[in-house]
């Protein structure tokens, strides 16, 4: 067993330690980044987003080297932190995951052919949904502060932070709130939520226009769900099923090759938090131009245009002109549009 902890501890700290690293200084570039087009809906959600990750991944990464890593676990010795700790990085992980379906939903409405959706779109709505979800989230969080105390363990005698006997909490934290919050409502909202936006881009009637936009939404759509769903249904699963397995009788082989997994799959679902600013350098061309620009400590551009200029195509003699609503986007992936130049075809 001496041998497992300390397998255990060698990838908490070789795992986590770059991810946590990785993870706080993309989500700082994020916030960064993104300040100045927080008053775009989606801009302002990935913004939140960003801000949020930083807390997942101190309250909840951090403190797990600290304590599996160094064993350092505050949580066993200080009452405070043992319920605050626990509290806020549920609460940090569901808004998080809660934005991350914001914003997905709000590229989906964006990009809708009806103006009565794309109202829909806009910064005021994007303000009161992250204020509700958190006010949502931080609410729900609150029992913890109630159940959680620091309890002598009954097989090993040691103090640590754990839930004060309550069977109606404990089922549905376990059954319930675990499984569908954490893993299966997020994961189907970014699935579903996604390829309606691909569909909608797909109806875009000009070419050009059709391939820069399917390629900027659909290039964050492609990296964003495999990543959500590989980090976190993996600890869902393994989770639920070292529940659903907590009462049958187990070799000690078999209760150290799960303790592996489980801490590998502990770590691993922290890559969702850490991932975000990769995500947007490897997907939109623009962003890694400002990133590069930043790194240069160069100026980089605040004004830059927010609209696209109508694009004119000559038929027959007639001239149409049709243009599309891009100030709800961000303006990384409006500028890319920009760049489109005028299609013009003459037919006689």
């Amino acid at each position: 067993m001496s041998s497992t902890n300390g397998l255990t501890s060698l990838i908490t700290i070789y795992g986590g330690l770059p991810i946590f690293i990785c993870g706080t200084l993309g989500n700082l570039l994020n916030i960064r980044l993104l300040w100045r087009t927080r008053r775009n809906p989606c801009a302002f959600i990935f913004l939140v987003t960003s801000f949020i990750n930083c807390i997942v991944l101190f309250y909840g990464l951090f403190t797990r080297i600290l304590s599996v890593g160094f064993y350092l676990d505050w949580s066993t010795t200080n009452r405070i932190w043992c319920k605050t700790r626990t509290s806020f990085s549920q609460a940090s992980f569901y808004i998080s995951f809660t934005c991350s379906c914001l914003a997905s939903i709000d590229r989906f409405l964006a990009s809708c052919r009806q103006e009565k959706y794309r109202k829909l779109s806009r910064l005021s709505t994007a303000i009161w949904a992250v204020s509700l979800s958190i006010i949502f989230w931080l609410g729900l969080s609150i029992p913890y502060l109630v159940y959680l105390e620091l309890l002598p363990s009954s097989t090993t005698g040691s103090t640590s932070c754990s839930l004060v006997r309550n069977d109606v909490f404990s089922n549905y934290q376990k059954y319930f709130a675990f499984p569908v919050y954490y893993g299966l409502l997020p994961s189907i909202i970014l699935i579903i939520a996604g390829l309606l936006t691909y569909r909608n881009t797909t109806k875009l009637q000009i070419g050009r226009q059709r391939q820069v936009v399917q390629k900027q939404l659909t290039s964050m759509m492609l990296i964003q769900i495999p990543i959500i769903l590989f980090s976190t249904l993996s600890y869902v699963i393994f989770t639920e099923y070292s529940t659903f397995t907590a009462t049958m009788v187990k070799s000690t082989d078999q209760k150290a090759v799960e303790l592996v997994i489980r801490n590998i799959v502990s770590i691993t679902c922290y890559i969702t938090f850490a991932c975000p600013f990769f995500v947007f350098l490897a997907s939109s061309k623009t962003f890694r131009e400002d990133a590069k620009m930043l790194f240069l400590c160069q100026k980089i551009n605040l004004w830059r245009p927010n609209q696209i200029q109508p694009h004119s195509i000559t038929a027959a003699g007639n001239i149409q002109s049709t243009s599309m609503r891009t100030h709800q986007m961000p303006s990384y992936f409006t500028t890319m549009v920009n760049h489109i130049k005028p299609i013009t075809i003459n037919e006689e």
